[in-house]
């Protein structure tokens, strides 16, 4: 197994102001890989003007521990797409809510004029791809044994941390296999 795969993959996440069809993001939150280390960044997202401010659901945002006021005070959606844009570019993007990821993605970039959005792979889907069945398990195990923060850039680096145990198992057990047996 190539060591740096992961680093042509980012890992997306978005809180949002509710599931409804006119939601849009309150928090965006990436991990991407270097040398297949994981690095995280995210931000609150201040709505832009167009959006529907109607569509904050205080109830659904409560689990975010999130509120309108919290957001006064964020970056405006502008700025946070142009950041999140410079973490997403060349990398596949991947998450474990690929639908409304993509949704989210599509609101956040439409305020910096991007009608074509990059397409959201299933985090899922692409852990098939990339490891065995050990590796799967391996991932399994490790997002089990985690509550999920309900925090956009905490839930992406959670779903790394999966990933970076699998390859580390999986290299350990590849150093392994290569070695000649002990007399």
């Amino acid at each position: 197994m190539t060591d740096h795969f992961l680093d042509n993959y980012v890992i997306l996440d978005f809180e949002a102001s509710s599931l409804w069809i006119e939601s849009w993001p309150i928090e965006a939150g990436v991990t991407w890989f270097e040398q297949s280390k994981p690095n995280t960044w995210s931000s609150l997202i201040k709505p832009a003007p167009h959006w529907n401010k109607q569509d904050f659901n205080v109830f659904y945002s409560a689990t975010h521990r999130l509120s309108l006021k919290d957001l006064r005070d964020a970056p405006e959606a502008t700025q946070v797409a142009l950041t999140l844009i410079s973490h997403i570019a060349g990398r596949t993007v991947v998450s474990d809510q690929p639908d409304y990821i993509q949704h989210w993605l599509a609101k956040l970039l439409g305020t910096i004029h991007l009608t074509h959005t990059l397409s959201v792979v299933s985090f899922d889907g692409a852990s098939r791809e990339h490891f065995s069945d050990e590796g799967l398990r391996i991932i399994h195990e490790t997002l089990s044994g985690q509550p999920e923060p309900r925090r956009a850039g905490p839930d992406s680096a959670r779903l790394a941390s999966g990933w970076a145990a699998a390859l580390k198992e999986e290299n350990k057990r590849s150093t392994l296999g290569d070695s000649p047996p002990i007399p």
